[in-house]
């Protein structure tokens, strides 16, 4: 499988006993490692997902095919990323079943709550706004002030910064939003950002950087599929075009890994990919990793640790859930 790179050089300074020198490393950067596949206890499509300390959290979403009805689940399960010495059965475990029923939720998990903000009903995907928390501890969900009328959204990008949770566009039903939502964790409170997004979009893939730039990639809109890379940086009034995606897709596991943005699979509009492209904002370019061992569409990605985690999802367009969790680690090398 080909791999290609385009990094700037590192220095690496190793201190050697009785050595009064420096040695200099060409490093690569973050490069994709061989992908490692677990398995869920139950196939999901389109479920919610966040990083609740180092567990990964699953909520929501399509327990099964066509064939049976496409069911929705709201079950919620826990998947220890560290016991990698336990069969893949002991490491996970149950939280309290969510009191909706959803899919696309838009997750977060921050100081131990768990957070569900909005998703979608049925498969008219009709957007609900209700928002709830599972506080650390508690049996049982909490109703939370739900998003402001008229902004009931799924499949929002969601992105956890400094005491935040920015929901970047999303979808109601055939309905898409160029609006960013903002949940303040402090205060449980929502406000709407001034800044729109460039389109209408949903299945966004975002992160927020350590100086407050925001970085937004791909997508699905009323054409079909972005592959468009946008940048806001903090206090700015206009989102900035960057290098674009060389793979247009809606729907990709992303997360930040090594503070860059990683985008693992998605939908071309036509299938379900396998690739995975990773984004560095301080040098603007677009690199590709390891590919996924299977195509992936429907699996929303979290990052535990600089490791990606992508639950279920479906190897094809046709809402064939999956119970494979594919875990990928990159390195520095």
């Amino acid at each position: 499988m080909t791999r290609t790179h385009t990094t700037g050089l590192m220095m690496v300074v190793i201190a050697l006993a009785g050595c009064d020198c420096e040695i200099f490393i060409d490093d690569p950067g973050p490069i994709g490692e061989p992908w490692t596949v677990s398995t869920m206890p139950k196939p999901r499509l389109e479920t919610a997902a966040g990083a609740l300390g180092t567990r990964l959290v699953i909520a929501g979403g399509f327990s099964a095919n066509l064939a049976a009805g496409l069911p929705i689940t709201t079950k919620v399960l826990t998947f220890d990323t560290l016991r990698d010495d336990l069969p893949d059965a002991e490491r996970w475990a149950s939280l309290p079943d969510l009191p909706v029923a959803w899919t696309h939720g838009n997750l977060a998990a921050v100081g131990g709550a768990v957070f569900l903000l909005g998703g979608l009903e049925g498969d008219a995907f009709a957007a609900n706004g209700a928002s709830f928390v599972l506080e650390p501890e508690a049996t049982e969900w909490t109703p939370l002030d739900a998003m402001p009328e008229g902004e009931a959204r799924g499949a929002a990008a969601v992105v956890v910064s400094q005491g935040h949770v920015f929901l970047l566009g999303g979808a109601d039903g055939t309905m898409l939003f160029s609006s960013t939502l903002d949940f303040d964790i402090g205060t449980r409170t929502w406000s709407r950002l001034a800044v729109e997004l460039p389109t209408p979009r949903s299945h966004a893939a975002a992160i927020r950087r350590f100086d407050g730039t925001f970085i937004l990639a791909g997508g699905v809109g009323t054409n079909g599929v972005f592959g468009d890379t946008f940048a806001l940086p903090q206090d700015a009034t206009l989102w900035e075009i960057r290098e674009p995606m060389p793979t247009p897709r809606g729907g990709c596991a992303y997360g930040a890994v090594f503070t860059n943005l990683i985008c693992a699979g998605g939908e071309s509009g036509a299938e379900a990919l396998a690739v995975v492209e990773q984004y560095d904002a301080n040098t603007n370019t677009w690199i590709t990793l390891e590919s996924m061992p299977e195509p992936r569409a429907g699996a929303t990605g979290t990052v535990v640790s600089n490791q990606l985690f992508v639950p279920g999802g479906s190897s094809t367009l046709d809402f064939e859930p999956t119970d494979t969790l594919f875990v990928f680690s990159p390195t520095v090398r």
